[in-house]
């Protein structure tokens, strides 16, 4: 009995020394009560005026696989899609290591799948996860736009058969209404800032609704999914969503970075796609876009490579 009752104090006080600065990656964001962080900037930016429409430098920051960081020009910070191994093992492990644990204003989760859900392995003032609506907040505008994952494989891996028979169904997709599972939901965001708009295109089909494209018209900077093993969309179809959008620049995700994710994760580089267009191969894992930037360009592509901030803090 005695040895029990010091069992749970021993416990009791290693829960207690874990503090108030602990988060730990990979939750759900339920924990983040414990953070030491507070909403004072949000107060302070919700006591200024400001406007989304103002034109100004918007810095764009790459995580890997499909996670980016949108900061607008006074400074709130946006996380798209952060990234987690299958908590259920089917899929393989992907990922060398957590999420780094950074703190952002608002973080964002396009769709239910483990590469791009990890919404609790930040330090985050929000969660919108796979929102439809729209948000605004200081010069940021957020639409989300609620449409379906891409759920026919065109690559050389066929994913889409293992998720059938996963699902124990031989249709998973399609219909009048449509018959798929949660996890083929996909939520677009268009980010408004700096006087521009920023398609977050997560893993959605290449044919959205025709009231989903109204809804998000043309863009200046579309992020979109295509790598060489065209897991999500081949290159005709990535090519097709950029034209869709009418975007200036054009910016690769969803593909192999070899500093942060394993190659059973069975993506290749997007280094191809981007040379079949005028690209700029960028140096750094961060770059600033404004309107100037744009002067001249139709789809012309952004490749950050393996440049990327998803391994900070990372010992891997």
């Amino acid at each position: 009995m005695k040895n029990k009752i010091k069992l749970i104090v021993a416990s009791a006080v290693c829960v207690v020394g874990i503090g108030y600065n602990f988060v730990v990656a990979g939750t759900n964001g339920l924990d983040l009560w414990m953070s030491g962080n507070n909403n004072n900037k949000l107060v302070e930016i919700q006591n200024q005026k400001h406007s989304y429409k103002k034109s100004g430098d918007v810095e764009v920051a790459f995580f890997s696989n499909s996670s980016f960081r949108v900061t607008s020009p006074k400074g709130i910070t946006v996380l798209v899609d952060p990234w987690r191994n299958d908590p259920s093992g089917a899929w393989g492990l992907w990922y060398r290591m957590d999420f780094p644990k950074v703190d952002v204003d608002i973080v964002m989760s396009t769709h239910a799948h483990f590469d791009h859900d990890a919404i609790g392995a930040v330090d985050s003032h929000m969660i919108l996860d796979r929102m439809a609506g729209e948000f605004s907040f200081g010069d940021v505008k957020i639409t989300g736009i609620a449409d379906k994952h891409q759920c026919l494989a065109p690559g050389v891996i066929p994913w889409t058969d293992a998720v059938k028979q996963f699902e124990g169904r031989e249709v998973i997709c399609g219909g009048s209404p449509d018959v798929n599972y949660r996890h083929l939901d996909n939520s677009m965001y268009l980010i408004e800032t700096g006087g521009m708009k920023f398609l977050m295109w997560g893993d959605n089909r290449p044919n959205p609704s025709k009231k989903a494209l109204s809804m998000i018209g043309d863009v200046d900077v579309v992020f979109v999914p295509v790598d060489g093993s065209k897991h999500i969309l081949d290159y005709n179809q990535a090519d097709q969503v950029v034209s869709m959008v009418k975007a200036n620049i054009a910016i690769p995700h969803h593909y192999l970075v070899k500093e942060t994710t394993f190659v059973t994760s069975t993506l290749f580089p997007a280094l191809e796609w981007a040379q079949t267009h005028e690209n700029t191969l960028l140096d750094a894992a961060t770059v600033t876009i404004n309107k100037s930037v744009l002067k001249g360009k139709d789809g012309h592509v952004y490749y950050f490579g393996s440049n990327q901030l998803g391994s900070i803090g990372s010992k891997n």
